[in-house]
């Protein structure tokens, strides 16, 4: 029933990427195209997840595994960028200074460089969790594949994520006040929620990423188009 979750997951983020594809096509803007680098292989962690029983523990899985980590820590700081060029594109008169921009190009340096070393130093570690299968940086207590390997490991904080989607909320409240467009913040409301820790993996976690992912592209078509394009220049 998990692994059928994780597939479902993996389907809709792969459809989020399309639609952001066909977006793109019809009417490109930078903002979008940010979000399509990150959204790549945002349908890959669900998806070796799912297929993790029926490879087993070995070098496939694993090596699969090294590249939805480096995707993910590679990728995902694009999106401070990306809520910079947002609230630009918005109108937000503090927003239109450079060194606001480029506080937001450093931090998304600042993360790939912070959480990218991680390749180097980790090691990654069976879990199991009902029938699914999957590496990770750490055995959490219950998703042991065998005794004694619970708390095997090293638990990476997750610092970048919630940074961004705090940012990206309090963003999107402040485009809802001024623009009367709430879609923004619901989408980092369902990730905040569905990012809370549950004794059941990352499943939920995983499940909230295509909903912010849509609400995003939705924000950067809304705001990253047309006459917006002078707007969001660097």
């Amino acid at each position: 029933m998990i692994t059928i979750g994780y597939s479902v997951i993996g389907a809709v983020a792969f459809a989020c990427f399309i639609f952001g594809i066909r977006a793109y096509m019809i009417e490109p803007n930078r903002i979008l195209f940010l979000i399509l680098i990150n959204t790549s292989l945002l349908w890959f962690d669900s998806f070796a997840t799912a297929i993790g029983q029926y490879i087993g523990e070995g070098s496939l899985l694993l090596n699969m595994t090294y590249v939805r980590y480096a995707a993910h820590w590679l990728t995902l700081p694009l999106l401070f960028i990306v809520a910079g060029m947002i609230l630009k594109a918005a109108d937000f008169k503090f927003a239109q200074s450079k060194y606001v921009m480029g506080f937001f190009v450093f931090l998304a340096v600042f993360f790939i460089v912070y959480d990218f070393r991680y390749m180097f130093i980790l090691d990654f570690y069976p879990v199991c969790y009902a029938e699914t299968f999957r590496y990770a940086t750490q055995v959490p207590v219950g998703q042991e594949c065998s005794p004694g390997m619970a708390g095997l490991g090293m638990k990476v904080l997750p610092i970048a994520p919630i940074l961004l989607t705090l940012i990206l909320f309090v963003s999107g409240v402040a485009i809802w006040i001024k623009h009367k467009w709430p879609w923004l913040a619901f989408g980092c409301f369902v990730m905040l929620m569905a990012a809370q820790p549950t004794p059941i993996g990352p499943i939920l976690s995983n499940a909230g990423e295509p909903v912010f992912i849509f609400c995003l592209m939705l924000a950067a078509i809304k705001f990253g188009t047309n006459s917006k394009e002078e707007i969001i220049s660097s």
